[in-house]
């Protein structure tokens, strides 16, 4: 295993690699047009999302990273029980605009389960071991949720609207911390993992849901406080990461 100097380098190496087969792998298999992302991750499977996972797993296989977090969790009802509540309401909010047609849905869920493997194998396993073994823990969770918001903000090379992606970037952010909580509080990335796959799976089901009952007809222009919606939908979850990361400690095992 590399040291811990060299193990930093080595996974910023990564993330500008995997950073590029999501982004430019995206518009280079949508012909470098720009296109919104729920149109994206219901054209058919994301091998832009097969390729980052791939280099993810070279490289820890490769430098003998074992301490990702792939163990068995626990205390997962103590964890989850405030954010599950945000996807049964996502459940029902599809059930009452009804559900979309069924391949649109399983493409869906294939690709946003491998972005939720990609993405948290990235920055919550990568990343922040490397970093947390050169500083202590809070200033370690900032960098990941800074870095986590900041690559969102690549969105508006793929669909043109960077003040979307703006936004998306400081929501991001915010949900880097609930992910972060998960990791550090069940003492593994598998529970991260399926809660950010559902979670963008349910979003973006919603979305769809709305667009077939007109949702996003017409041509008026959004309520100026649109922008923050992103922001004021994660905030309940985000105060709730918070309160499960209070004492934590500076080398925390998983799950201390």
């Amino acid at each position: 295993m590399p040291g811990t100097s060299s193990r930093i380098w080595i996974s910023l190496v990564v993330l500008v690699l995997w950073g590029a087969a999501t982004m430019f792998g995206a518009q280079w298999l949508g012909g470098g047009e720009e296109v919104a992302l729920d149109e994206l991750v219901q054209r058919g499977v994301g091998w832009q999302f097969v390729t980052a996972i791939l280099i993810l797993l070279v490289a820890i296989v490769a430098f003998k990273w074992k301490d990702i977090g792939f163990g068995k969790p626990h205390s997962i009802l103590r964890v989850l029980w405030f954010p599950s509540i945000y996807l049964l309401l996502m459940v029902a909010g599809i059930l009452y605009l009804g559900v979309p047609p069924l391949g649109a849905v399983l493409l869906v869920f294939v690709n946003t389960m491998m972005v939720g493997f990609s993405e948290e194998v990235m920055f919550r396993g990568v990343l922040f071991r490397a970093s947390i073994e050169r500083m202590p823990v809070w200033p370690a969770i900032l960098l990941n949720m800074v870095l986590f918001g900041g690559v969102h903000a690549f969105n508006g090379f793929i669909t043109g609207d960077f003040s979307a992606a703006f936004a998306q970037s400081a929501a991001a952010a915010m949900s880097g911390l609930v992910f972060m909580a998960i990791l550090l509080r069940t003492g593994s990335i598998w529970p991260a993992i399926i809660y950010h796959g559902l979670w963008d799976f349910l979003l973006f089901v919603v979305g769809l849901a709305s667009t077939a009952n007109g949702g996003g007809a017409g041509d008026a222009s959004p309520p100026a406080f649109a922008a923050y919606a992103p922001m004021l939908l994660n905030l309940p979850n985000f105060i709730f990461a918070l309160i499960l990361l209070r004492n934590i400690h500076r080398h925390p095992g998983f799950g201390r």
